[in-house]
């Protein structure tokens, strides 16, 4: 059984419809052979910071497999994971609260195993029970380090699985088995639902400008661009574009964007600024870890800034037009498009204790048909002062090339699905002096 169970599971977590996380399972045997269960449920409601709730099992190798040691831990925003972790003494069992708070370690005289943890599958398998039979099965009770007894019911059985429920007075869950007696979808309290999927779809969804995709002509190639001071361009195509860009000017019978590269300029640091979110874990230990070896020969809060984007420059391999991505999968997989450079560079940087966020705009992009096109950069908060840098294009001193567009605003969202038809003129170029 434990077998037909090993894995990794990824699973949709919504309430009335609504993507609000994910819970992933991991089903695996160690170097050693132990058997290993882990999982990670991971959710914000509203605009909270996300709870992530971690759980891990581990059995002997060796039968009967009792169970070594086991964790369970919560972690709220940017506090540290609290919860309680069981380890196997002579005999025995000791429950350890973490954080420590000053108690004793408290001793466990019950005993539990492989096939404990697995009974009800087994009962399944073996027993091949009824609609409507129940059977009672002890599971570990975390916050009271216990085993405890919970009832299940079959409520109903299929060429597909198992539908069985428990109705706990508040934790009623309805679980719909596999043939493998592996979940396909689970409601909680129901409230709460879990459907398998693939790993990008569990994975926090994207708003509708981070996913698009827009050209705006150009009538020639502007060269040098990165050095680009003070731009101004024509605009055409519709009657009245200050619905888009707010600081457009009128010259004579014509509109003009005046552009000027962002200057370094201080101001308020909102507190979502420096939060963590479904889209920026930055407080995710892998996260964590990648930022801390990204800044390890920086002293200064400026230095781990620039040490920041230039390690998001090489570290991710630029590929245009590729699906939008989560930051975690760009550990294991470092390619993505100019969202996945933006966003790796936000979490990392308030990973760090930086304030930052993800713009989202347009820039040029040179090429034969010269254009500007939806991109993705950055704003650090640095030593007092909001700094913009390009991490895709390796810039620590932005262009005036880069537009930025708010990211809820029904104009910018409608110039980007291309239902105004817009194109751009030069008219003037200025570049740094150095």
């Amino acid at each position: 059984m434990a077998r037909s169970l090993l894995g990794e599971r990824w699973y949709r977590l919504s309430l009335d419809g609504r993507h609000l996380g994910y819970w992933h399972t991991r089903n695996y045997r160690d170097p050693e052979g132990n058997w290993v269960f882990e999982s990670e449920q991971r959710f914000a409601l509203g605009s909270v910071e996300p709870v992530s709730t971690t759980a891990r099992r581990v059995f002997d190798a060796s039968p009967p497999h009792p169970l070594l040691r086991a964790e369970h831990l919560q972690t709220n925003g940017r506090a540290a994971p609290a919860g309680v972790r069981i380890e196997g003494r002579k005999g025995d069992y000791a429950a350890i609260r973490v954080p420590p708070d000053g108690t004793a370690d408290r001793h466990l005289d019950w005993q539990y195993s492989l096939a404990d943890y697995l009974h009800f599958e087994l009962w399944l398998a073996t027993e091949q029970p009824a609609e409507g039979t129940r059977k009672s099965v002890d599971t570990l009770d975390f916050d009271r380090s216990a085993r405890v007894a919970r009832t299940f019911e079959v409520v109903s059985r299929t060429d597909e699985g198992y539908v069985i429920a428990n109705a706990a007075p508040y934790s009623a869950t309805r679980i719909e088995l596999d043939t493998h007696y592996v979940p396909r979808h689970l409601t909680i309290s129901g409230l709460f639902d879990l459907t398998r999927t693939t790993r990008r779809d569990a994975l926090a969804p994207r708003s509708a400008l981070q996913a698009a995709s827009y050209y705006i002509p150009l009538d020639r190639r502007l060269p040098d661009h990165t050095r680009i001071s003070r731009l101004v361009l024509g605009v055409q195509g519709t009657d009245d574009p200050r619905e888009i860009f707010a600081d457009i000017q009128t010259h004579g019978n014509d509109w003009q964007l005046v552009l000027s590269a962002p200057a370094i300029v201080g101001g308020p640091v909102r507190s979502d600024y420096r939060e963590e979110t479904l889209h920026i874990p930055s407080m995710h230990p892998e996260i964590a870890a990648l930022a801390a070896s990204a800044v390890r020969n920086a002293s200064t809060e400026s230095e781990r800034a620039l040490a920041l984007t230039d390690f998001v420059h090489h570290f991710l391999d630029y590929r245009p037009g590729m699906p939008t991505r989560h930051v975690i999968d760009l550990i294991a997989d470092p390619r993505g498009d100019c969202t996945e450079f933006a966003d790796l560079l936000t979490t990392l940087a308030r990973s760090q204790g930086i304030p930052a966020l993800t713009v989202f705009g347009l820039a040029y992009a040179d090429g034969a048909e010269p254009a500007f096109a939806y991109h993705a950069w950055n704003e650090l908060y640095v030593d007092g002062n909001w700094t913009a840098v390009d991490p895709t294009w390796g810039e620590s001193r932005l262009d005036a090339t880069h537009i930025p567009l708010p990211e809820e605003d029904t104009a910018a969202l409608s110039l980007l699905t291309g239902s105004v038809p817009l194109t751009f003129s030069i008219r003037d170029v200025g570049y740094f002096s150095d």
